[in-house]
């Protein structure tokens, strides 16, 4: 049974077919397209569960591919390109990318990275108001948190920073995203500020707070946040 219509939109015919073999083998429909004007026609009479968005198109920028898609749709958006710089991927999941792949890519990250984005559309992981995973658990309407049935004190900016990545379980957040969302600001003076926090976070909530598994840094971009099996 098919996992699922992805739609790749880039200009590399090599590229739109080694990326088809591995969704063809991950069990996913594959349509391609090469400009991004095709791609988003090909996006509004297909409605791909899924979309892997080049940067540099011929026609027009991949970031705007993107702010045109985010116009008309939700459907999840991995951007694929040659170019590692920060703040390229910053621009781009702030903007509403939900990941970042930089070529060359393997199989094994690509196929995992989709279904990190997929299931985080479809099952947050929150069901009835209440967050449950591996012995982490989020009572939204009481705010009462709990690890492995213990109840943790949560300041007010840690539990901002804890519900703020469940909601967003799997999805990379960048350091701006996270101060808009937590402390309402975007000012790069409290960057750090972020950093202190998190770091109190995991001192409560990690079972090896060195060496994380929930909260998990994307260097120079931002965290993001495990579900764990």
């Amino acid at each position: 049974m098919s996992k699922g219509l992805v739609l790749v939109i880039d200009d590399e015919p090599q590229i739109q077919k080694l990326l088809g073999v591995i969704l063809h083998h991950a069990g996913y429909e594959v349509v391609a397209a090469g400009t991004g004007q095709q791609g988003l026609s090909q996006l509004v009479y297909k409605q791909p569960r899924a979309v892997f968005l080049d940067m540099g198109l011929p026609d027009m920028e991949g970031f705007d591919v993107l702010l045109r898609i985010r116009e008309i749709s939700d459907v999840a958006v991995i951007m694929v390109s040659v170019r590692g710089q920060e703040e390229v991927k910053a621009q781009c999941l702030e903007n509403g990318a939900d990941d970042y792949v930089t070529k060359p890519f393997s199989a094994l990250e690509l196929t995992a990275r989709l279904s990190a984005v997929l299931r985080r559309k479809t099952t947050p992981g929150i069901v009835n108001e209440v967050f449950n995973n591996a012995g982490l658990r989020l009572e939204f309407n009481t705010r009462l948190v709990t690890l492995n049935g213990q109840v943790l004190k949560l300041t007010a900016i840690e539990y901002g920073l804890l519900t703020s990545f469940v909601k967003n379980s799997g999805r990379v957040l960048t350091l701006r995203q996270i101060l808009k969302d937590v402390w309402g600001t975007d000012n790069e003076e409290k960057f750090n500020s972020v950093r202190v926090y998190l770091n109190h976070l995991r001192q409560k909530i990690e079972d090896d707070p060195a060496n994380p598994k929930r909260i998990v840094n994307e260097p120079g971009i931002g965290y993001r946040f495990n579900l764990l099996s």
